[in-house]
C-alpha cells in the first residue's frame, strides 16, 4: 500500500498521529540543487577519451564523451560511462592498514588494523632500507608500471633492479619488433583512409576500443574491405567484409605465406620499399627465406584454403592504401610464436608502403612533455647491479625496453632465485593478471614484507602486510596527449571531478614521500625545497605551450594544433640507418631471428587434451579491474565455458550444465554456454573473473580464473622455443572438457 497523508492518519489513530507526522508532509523549503559540468579524461584504458562529468551537489551523476576529442569523438564505451561506480564503490579502500595475522592466504583473516599514512610510509621506508643494506638492491621487487615521474624517480633513486610489469602479457613483442623494423611502437592506425584492412585476431571493435571502432566504421562507410582471421566470431568479425575461422596459433603461417606471394609476384610498393627500407640491401636473403612458406603449406597448418591466401595477399598488396594492425594481447602475447607473428605483420605493412602514410600505421604527431628529470635533473642514481629474478636479462631484446615479465616471475621466485625477494610493492596489480596465478600465490608467500596499493581490496591486498588506498583518475590531474588518433597534435586536460575521497593518495605522493625518506637529495629542487606534483604540471604545461600554468590549460580543457600531415622520409629504427628494416641484422647479433620463421604454438592438442583453449577480455570489462563495478557487474557478473553446440552434442553437454575443464596444470568447474561463435575444437573462458578476495562484495568468489589452466613459463622455455620477444603465451594451452 502507498503511504499517503490520509491512510497514514488512519493507521496512526487520528489526530494524535496527524499532529506527530504532519511535519513530514509539509512542502520543503525551495532549495535548488547545484548542477555543474567539468571536462576531464578517462583512464580506464590507454586512449583516455575526453569526458564531460555532470555533478549535482558535488556528486557525479553522469559521464559522457566530448565532441572534438580525437579519440572518443563524443563517445564513451560502457566502462567509461560507468566510471562513477569506481569512485563510489562501497568496497573502496579508505585508509592505510597493516596486517596483524602473520599467516597469509585467501582463507585467512588478515586482522587489518587502521594506521596513519605517516606510520605506513615510515614502516615501508624502514623495511626497504633494511633489505637494501642487508640483502642488496635486488631483494626489492616492484610490480608496477613505470607510472608517474616521481614514482619512477624513486625506483631509480633506490637502484631498483626488479621492476616488473604486465607488458609481456600485452604488447612487449610488438614494442620490440617496431623499434627495429619501423622505428617505434605506434598506436596510430589510419583506418579512416584505408582501403584494405587485414586483421589477424585483432578484435578491438569487440573490446569497445572506441577510437579504433570509430575508425573501422568510417573505413567500411568509405568502401574499405576488412578481412579478419580468428578462431572466434565477434563484433569485429561482424564489422568485417570477410571472416576466416583460422586454427588457433596458426596466424603466423598465413602471414608468412602472404609475404611469400607479395614478394614472389613483386606486388609490393616498389617506390616505398626501394627508397625507405633495407630490402635492396638484403633482397636475395629475403626472397630465399620466404620462398619456403607457400599458401599450400600454410593451408595444412591453418585450415585457410591456399586459394584464399593467394587471393587476399594479392588484394592486400594491390588495394592501396592497406594496413594490418597489431595492438596488445591478441597477436602480441597469446602464443609462443607471437614475436614472429608481429614481425611478419610489420613486414606486411612495410611491403604495403604505408608506414607513416595516409591509410596506414603512422607516427603520432604529438606534443612533447618535459619529464621531471629534465626539469629538475637528479643526482646520479646508484648502479643497478644484481640479479633479475624473472630472468629477463637472458632475453636481451626484452631487457632493452625494460618491460615485463609477469610470465616468468613466479618461476624466478620459486626456482631460479628462491629467497631472493625480501620485500615487494604491488601497485594496482592483482594475482589474476598472471599466467597460472596459483604459482604466484606460492611465490608471494615467500616474501617477508609486501605492500599493495590499490583502490579496492584485490587478491593481492589479501596477501599484503601494508595496504595503501589509491586515488582514481576522477580524483587526479594530468596532461593527456593524443597518441591513438593523432595526425595533428591535441592535448586534453584531466582534472578532478571531486577531491580525493577518504584518505586515498596517488602513487606520485607515495614516490615523493618514500623518496624523502630514502633518497632525499633526489627529491629536492636546486633551492633546497621539495619537489611538488602541482609545480611539475605547471612547468610541463608552460614548456609545452599549453598555458602559462596548468590551471590555464585546465580552463581551456583542450588544445588543438591543426597542421598538414607530412609523411616521414626517415625512420628512427635501431641501428641508425634511418630506414625501415625487413631483415633485422641486429637480431642475429643478439641471438634472435633476423627474419620471422615458422614456429608452432607451445601446446598442441593430444588424446588427453584434445581441444584448443581460448581466453578473451569481454568488451564490458577491463582485464581484471572492473568486475566489482556495480553497473558492469550487473551486465556481466561471471564467466562460463563457451563451446560450440556441435561439441556440446558430442559430449552430452547442455546449456548451463556444470563442466570440468582440465589442462596439464590445473582444472576449473564452470557452467557451459553454447555458442556458434567458437570453433568446434575450442573451449573459451573469459578473463577477469574468479577473484578470491572475500572483501569484494560483487566480484569476490564469482566465476573461475582462466589463468588456472594456462601454464606459466621459465625464461629457458622461451629461449628454447625461439621466443626472443618474451611473449607470455597467455592463451597457449590445450584442454579437455567433461560434463558434471
Amino acid at each position: 500500500m502507498n503511504i499517503t497523508r490520509r491512510n497514514l492518519f488512519q493507521m496512526t489513530g487520528g489526530a494524535a498521529g496527524l499532529i506527530s507526522f504532519d511535519q513530514f508532509f509539509r512542502p520543503s523549503a525551495a532549495q535548488a540543487a547545484t548542477i555543474r559540468t567539468l571536462q576531464t579524461a578517462c583512464a580506464i584504458c590507454s586512449p583516455n577519451c575526453a569526458i564531460e562529468a555532470t555533478l549535482k551537489d558535488g556528486v557525479v551523476q553522469f559521464l559522457k564523451g566530448i565532441d572534438g576529442d580525437l579519440h572518443g569523438e563524443g563517445h564513451l564505451c560502457g566502462k567509461g560511462t560507468a566510471g562513477a561506480e569506481f569512485l563510489y564503490d562501497p568496497d573502496r579502500l579508505k585508509y592505510p592498514m597493516k596486517r596483524t595475522n602473520p599467516r597469509k592466504g585467501f582463507d585467512e583473516d588478515p586482522g587489518w588494523v587502521r594506521i596513519s599514512w605517516q606510520e605506513a610510509l615510515d614502516t615501508i621506508a624502514e623495511r626497504f632500507k633494511f633489505y637494501i643494506e642487508n640483502h642488496g638492491r635486488d631483494s626489492l621487487l616492484f610490480c608496477t608500471l613505470a607510472g608517474h615521474d616521481f614514482w619512477q624517480r624513486f625506483m631509480n633513486a633506490v637502484g631498483a633492479i626488479n621492476r616488473i610489469d604486465h607488458i609481456d602479457v600485452c604488447f612487449l613483442t610488438d614494442n620490440i619488433i617496431q623499434r627495429y623494423t619501423t622505428g617505434g611502437k605506434q598506436w596510430t592506425n589510419d583506418f579512416d583512409n584505408s582501403k584494405y584492412i587485414l586483421l589477424f585476431g585483432w578484435d578491438q571493435v569487440a573490446k569497445n576500443k572506441i577510437v579504433y571502432a570509430n575508425g573501422i566504421v568510417k573505413a567500411r562507410a568509405n568502401g574499405a574491405k576488412v578481412v579478419r582471421f580468428a578462431p572466434t566470431y565477434t563484433a569485429t568479425s561482424k564489422m568485417s567484409t570477410e571472416f576466416h575461422n583460422i586454427r588457433p596459433g596458426s596466424d603466423l603461417a598465413v602471414a608468412l605465406a602472404m609475404i611469400n606471394v607479395i614478394i614472389s609476384e613483386n606486388l609490393y610498393d616498389r617506390d616505398f620499399v626501394e627508397q625507405y627500407t633495407n630490402f635492396p640491401q638484403y633482397e636475395t636473403e629475403i626472397r630465399t627465406h620466404f620462398a619456403q612458406y607457400t599458401p599450400e603449406w600454410a593451408e595444412g597448418l591453418s585450415d585457410v584454403p591456399a586459394a584464399v591466401t593467394w587471393r587476399i595477399a594479392r588484394e592486400f598488396a594491390t588495394t592501396r592504401p592497406a594496413i594490418a594492425p597489431a595492438h596488445k594481447k591478441t597477436l602480441c602475447a597469446n602464443y609462443m610464436n607471437s614475436t614472429q607473428l608481429v614481425h611478419a605483420i610489420s613486414i606486411l605493412n612495410i611491403l604495403a608502403g604505408t608506414i607513416d602514410r595516409p591509410g596506414g600505421r603512422y607516427f603520432a604527431r604529438g606534443i612533447p612533455l618535459a619529464g621531471a628529470d629534465a626539469i629538475w635533473p637528479p643526482p646520479p642514481n646508484p648502479q643497478k647491479v644484481g640479479r633479475r629474478v624473472d630472468g629477463r636479462n637472458l632475453l636481451p631484446l626484452a631487457e632493452e625496453v625494460d618491460q615485463g615479465m609477469f610470465s616468468t616471475l613466479a618461476d624466478g621466485m620459486l626456482r631460479r632465485h628462491p629467497g631472493l625477494i625480501k620485500a615487494a610493492f604491488f601497485n594496482n596489480y592483482t594475482l589474476l593478471g598472471f599466467p597460472f596465478p596459483l604459482h604466484m600465490e606460492d611465490a608471494m608467500r615467500t616474501v617477508e614484507f609486501t605492500v599493495a596499493m590499490d583502490f579496492i581490496p584485490t587478491d593481492t591486498t589479501s596477501m599484503a602486510d601494508i595496504v595503501l588506498p589509491s586515488t582514481l583518475y576522477l580524483e587526479g590531474s594530468g596532461i593527456v596527449v593524443r597518441n591513438y588518433r593523432a595526425t595533428s597534435p591535441q592535448a586534453v586536460a584531466r582534472q578532478p571531478v571531486t577531491a580525493p575521497m577518504f584518505e586515498t593518495r596517488s602513487i606520485a605522493y607515495v614516490g615523493l614521500e618514500l623518496g624523502k625518506r630514502l633518497a632525499p637529495d633526489h627529491f629536492k629542487k636546486p633551492d633546497g625545497s621539495w619537489l611538488n606534483a602541482n609545480e611539475l604540471l605547471d612547468e610541463q604545461a608552460r614548456r609545452a605551450g599549453l598555458g602559462e600554468n596548468f590551471a590555464e590549460f585546465r580552463d581551456k580543457g583542450r588544445v588543438d594544433r591543426p597542421a598538414p600531415f607530412v609523411p616521414r622520409t626517415t625512420f628512427p629504427t635501431v641501428g641508425g640507418t634511418n630506414k625501415c628494416q625487413i631483415l633485422v641484422p641486429q637480431f642475429a647479433q643478439k641471438g634472435a631471428e633476423p627474419l620471422p620463421k615458422w614456429h608452432p604454438k607451445r601446446d598442441q592438442p593430444s588424446a588427453e587434451y584434445p581441444y584448443y583453449y581460448l581466453t578473451f577480455i569481454p568488451g564490458i570489462h577491463k582485464r581484471n579491474t572492473t568486475q566489482n563495478n556495480a553497473f558492469l557487474n550487473e551486465i556481466m557478473p561471471t564467466n562460463a565455458a563457451i563451446i560450440n553446440p556441435a561439441l556440446a552434442q558430442k559430449l552430452g553437454i547442455s546449456e548451463g550444465q556444470m563442466v570440468r575443464v582440465r589442462s596439464r596444470v590445473g582444472q576449473v568447474e564452470v557452467p557451459a554456454h553454447l555458442s556458434q561463435t567458437v570453433r568446434p575444437d575450442c573451449v573459451q573462458i573469459a578473463h577477469g573473473f574468479g577473484h578470491r578476495s572475500r572483501l569484494l562484495t560483487k566480484a569476490g568468489l564469482k566465476g573461475v580464473r582462466d589463468g588456472d589452466l594456462v601454464p606459466d613459463a621459465s625464461v629457458e622455455d622461451f629461449i628454447a622455443a625461439g621466443n626472443y620477444g618474451g611473449s607470455s603465451c597467455i592463451m597457449d594451452a590445450v584442454v579437455n572438457i567433461e560434463p558434471l
